[in-house]
């Protein structure tokens, strides 16, 4: 059967606004047994020439040849130099990849914690007290489901590919532990949107703080309250730490690597960073990753965290496994949504809940999970994705308002607990980040296979300009090496600036 496809060429396509729809899912399995992917950007690229060659002379795809606009948008591609482009709802092309999630309802709306009416906020209330009272051992206690993410279970992943997904899986299972006391089945968790002061209900039983009923280890015993800042403390934390800017700017990236950051050499200055600014400008409990989940304020600030995630999904087209994988570039990031072995997210996959990285990808369909449409952050989808360097083929502009200051090279495995790492101009602090990880780092699975990490400052030229520039390494915990942390024992890291580039 002929695919129904546009009738006039583009003449200024990109990769995400049309080529990535071209190629259908028979199309993408036919050439993987070959070693090209036709869902990926790079590979797309780097056989572009011999691509044309074939559709040009009508051989691919087999038994279904691109008509002579199609041909024609994707020669303009390669003459305009393969840009990337953002995402479009507008495309001819759309759904032909199956890139978007059908258009279903979800049945679980999760909506801004201050939106709540009166009787929601009372059923909340109710669900949050009943965990809470359920012995450490019942699987839908509160205990249980916060021991995974810290003490004395472990089990999370940060600043690794598969940070997203995991916490996706973490609140779809403290859902459903809310959803299990009677008379609240229909209970969904809220979001706090993080561009609003903390609301006042957060400062309220039973979502002011938790206590533990158990010892978990590591000096955290039985009766240990957690505890957290002042409104106003927080809100300035924010401003500090870039939270909100990092997460505006993660919302303009259109590749998954820069979405999440860091990973795979990216710039650690969106999604990962804010995460972990946040968490450490909340209070001392969510500061440390043993036990931040036992703070209530955890899955509000995590809800909003994954509806962020979403929203960047459903703007790329990427609410599909298909979709998503088009905005993904290195294999490291690839390989948890394409190999069984690494699609696993424990204990959740073995679960009641059986999640895996695959599942998760579509919140609404699979998950039944959609969000509310308040307090939408503006996405600016017209600022370029500005990188450290480009391939020698692609042409770039030079943006020479702005550097960036990278620290890299961090073994993180012997600082005690979360940190702060400040950029210094003639020994004055111009700006600083937070890394949000736990006190004994070195005993952490997910810490010890991701210690070497980095950090990225992207600031104007005029800040870091005509003075000394230095690094100082503050732990959070002063008691074991004040509050400079030698660089020697974190591998003496070093720092490169640089001018900042774009492709568009």
């Amino acid at each position: 059967m002929t695919t129904n496809k546009s009738n006039d060429a583009a003449s200024n396509p990109t990769w995400y606004g049309e080529i990535r729809y071209m190629f259908t899912k028979t199309d993408i399995a036919h050439m993987l047994p070959h070693g090209i992917n036709l869902g990926d950007y790079l590979t797309v690229k780097s056989h572009a020439i011999s691509i044309f060659g074939q559709i040009s002379a009508g051989r691919m795809p087999p038994g279904n040849p691109w008509p002579a606009d199609w041909q024609t948008t994707f020669s303009n591609w390669i003459s305009n130099g393969y840009p990337q482009g953002t995402a479009s709802t507008k495309s001819k092309l759309l759904g032909l990849n199956t890139l978007a999630a059908k258009t279903v309802q979800a049945t679980r709306i999760r909506k801004e914690i201050s939106t709540l009416s009166a009787s929601e906020l009372a059923l909340l209330k109710k669900a949050f007290t009943a965990i809470m009272k359920k012995e450490p051992t019942d699987p839908n206690s509160y205990y249980l489901h916060a021991s995974w993410h810290g003490l004395p279970s472990q089990y999370c992943m940060h600043h690794a590919p598969g940070y997203n997904p995991w916490h996706r899986a973490f609140l779809v299972g403290f859902e459903n532990a809310l959803r299990s006391v009677p008379g609240c089945e229909n209970v969904t968790l809220p979001y706090w949107d993080l561009n609003t002061s903390l609301p006042e209900v957060l400062s309220q039983p039973p979502f002011d703080s938790y206590t533990l009923p158990v010892d978990i280890g590591n000096g955290y015993k039985e009766g240990y309250v957690t505890t957290r800042y002042k409104a106003a403390e927080i809100a300035q934390n924010f401003k500090t730490y870039s939270v909100l800017e990092d997460f505006n700017r993660a919302s303009t990236k259109t590749d998954w690597e820069d979405y999440t950051g860091m990973i795979d050499n990216r710039a650690n200055n969106t999604t990962i960073a804010a995460h972990d600014g946040g968490h450490v400008s909340i209070g001392d409990s969510m500061a440390n990753q043993q036990v931040s989940a036992f703070d209530p304020i955890f899955w509000f600030y995590h809800c909003n965290l994954d509806r962020l995630f979403w929203q960047w999904q459903s703007e790329m087209q990427a609410t599909t496994l298909a979709g998503l994988l088009t905005t993904i570039q290195s294999d490291n990031s690839r390989r948890i949504f394409t190999v069984p072995v690494w699609q696993a997210l424990a204990p959740f996959t073995d679960g009641p809940t059986a999640l895996t990285t695959v599942k998760i990808v579509d919140s609404v369909t699979s998950l039944d999970v959609n969000y509310d449409t308040q307090a939408k952050p503006t996405m600016m989808k017209m600022i370029p994705t500005t990188k450290g360097s480009t391939f020698a083929s692609d042409k770039f502009f030079v943006h020479t308002d702005k550097v960036n200051a990278r620290v890299k090279g961090i073994n993180r495995l012997k600082i005690p607990g979360s940190f702060k790492v400040h950029l210094l101009k003639d020994d004055k602090i111009i700006a600083s980040r937070a890394v949000f990880q736990p006190n004994e780092a070195d005993k952490c699975e997910n810490c010890v296979e991701n210690a070497i990490i980095h950090l990225d400052f992207e600031l104007p030229l005029t800040k870091v300009s005509k003075g000394k520039l230095g690094v100082w390494v503050e732990p959070l915990d002063h008691s074991q090496f004040g509050d400079h942390f030698p660089h020697k024992m974190m591998g003496n890291p070093t720092v490169n600036v640089r001018l900042l580039l774009s492709n568009e």
